[in-house]
């Protein structure tokens, strides 16, 4: 996940939690979330932290390269550090939720900001880019966390879908003793 990280340091360790408590465990469950932490079945949220030039590029590349989708918050500041994580995932070809959120809440359009044309020209060509860029959708943060949630549920669910079908393409034209492999294995193909 991504934003602006002096703008948006609040809000991002508030979206980090939700998702955590959302997907990773309830309270009394802290054993077993270790333990699907490090068998890596679950969904968690990786925050890149900035740090010097070098180490943030490797931060930004281990992150993204643990991801599975990728939550970009864009605002008011314009972050050389999100546009290089929202250009190095849309590379990576991850699943991309972007948003834009200001505080007080008010649209982008019209807006002739450095983030509002980086958003113009680069993101909204690839991706549709919720949150109050057309219009005001959101006026609290709490709101915009709901909604994020609900995006990332849905992307999980169309990940699914989609590694099931091609999981079928690939076993329809599979010789048995591949097959067989793929069925007596633990850990799943995809």
């Amino acid at each position: 996940m991504s934003s602006d990280q002096d703008e948006f340091s609040e809000l991002r360790n508030e979206v980090r939690e939700a998702i955590d408590s959302e997907y990773l465990y309830n309270e009394k469950r802290t054993t077993q979330k270790e333990e699907l932490v490090q068998q890596g079945n679950i969904t968690k949220a990786v925050l890149v932290e900035r740090g010097s030039k070098e180490s943030f590029d490797v931060a930004m590349k281990e992150g993204l390269d643990q991801s599975q989708i990728y939550v970009g918050i864009f605002g008011n500041r314009y972050s050389a550090i999100t546009v290089k994580e929202y250009l190095t995932a849309r590379s990576q070809g991850l699943p991309l939720l972007i948003y834009y959120f200001a505080e007080p809440p008010r649209t982008a359009s019209g807006l002739r900001t450095k983030t509002v044309q980086f958003l113009n020209k680069e993101v909204k060509p690839h991706v549709i880019i919720r949150g109050n860029y057309n219009k005001v959708m959101f006026r609290r943060r709490e709101d915009l966390i709901d909604q994020i949630l609900v995006d990332i549920s849905r992307t999980m669910v169309d990940l699914v879908r989609e590694s099931v079908s091609v999981r079928r393409l690939l076993l329809q034209e599979a010789p048995d003793a591949l097959l067989g492999a793929i069925l007596r294995s633990k850990q799943t193909v995809f």
